[in-house]
């Protein structure tokens, strides 16, 4: 945070006792013009006027206080502390994705997997299989000219699919569905597995790739990603399918020894 930014918090706050402006955050997520910061729970009576002190100190039409990623559709549990629309656009490497932060979720921590997912070959044939609202469908789409068969059971996050779908005009190249993934009946060069629980449905990524990539998501222990491997190794082998793990990467720390990582799986 710049220190002008900060001043200007600190000094609206001035009924804040002293020892509490010192912890107010200095990191934050802007998502559209959204912001989101985590408060130590000292500071929680004082949320409201903290909200509104960086709502304006940031010029953003509502503040969000951070909370738990719950459930299988990864809802976040995001309290509005100022103003009241969660309702935004984010821009990122020229795609706009339009989404509603009380009901889906956008992980800016994500954003180098997102722009890789824009450099893959051209013009294949692509199944998301946990589409979202298009976080990798979108720039395959827009910038691979792939065509995209985009699966989302969630119908909150479908329905932003679809807006996105039309935000982006690249609605010839992309396909929604809203069903669950392992129920879809077709095939593709290249499967991306972007859900931590994406080793549930490894059967049915080896069923739609004959013989292209996949690119799998997995959150593993630190030192583990054998684990993933593993994982990888079992479900090909009861496909009766060969593959080479081509690369393995960081995407981030999800949480203290623990890394969201993606496996790069070249199948024969």
């Amino acid at each position: 945070m710049e220190s002008q930014t900060r001043k200007a918090i600190c000094e609206s706050l001035q009924n804040l006792p002293e020892k509490d402006r010192k912890k107010l955050p200095e990191k934050y997520e802007k998502i559209g013009n959204i912001l989101i910061i985590h408060l130590d729970s000292s500071l929680h009576p004082y949320k409201k006027d903290i909200g509104e002190a960086y709502r304006k100190a940031f010029n953003v039409k509502t503040v969000l206080l951070k909370g738990r990623i719950c459930g299988e559709f990864r809802v976040p549990g995001f309290e509005v502390i100022a103003g009241s629309d969660t309702i935004t656009i984010h821009k990122e490497n020229t795609i706009l994705y339009k989404l509603d932060l009380s009901k889906v979720m956008f992980s800016k921590g994500n954003i180098h997997e997102r722009i890789r997912m824009s450099l893959l070959p051209h013009h294949e044939t692509v199944v998301d299989m946990f589409a979202g609202i298009g976080y990798f469908t979108l720039p395959v789409a827009r910038f691979c000219h792939s065509h995209v068969s985009a699966i989302e059971k969630n119908e909150d996050a479908y329905h932003f699919l679809c807006e996105n779908i039309m935000l982006n005009k690249v609605h010839h190249l992309v396909t929604p569905y809203l069903m669950d993934c392992s129920t879809f009946q077709g095939k593709a060069q290249r499967v991306i597995m972007g859900h931590p629980k994406a080793f549930h449905y490894l059967e049915k990524a080896f069923e739609i790739c004959e013989k292209g990539f996949i690119h799998y998501h997995e959150f593993v222990p630190h030192g583990k990603f054998e684990r993933a491997e593993t994982r990888l190794s079992t479900a090909a082998e009861k496909a009766g399918k060969d593959i080479l793990i081509t690369e393995i990467r960081k995407i981030k720390k999800f949480s203290p020894g623990v890394w969201h990582i993606v496996c790069d799986v070249q199948v024969f």
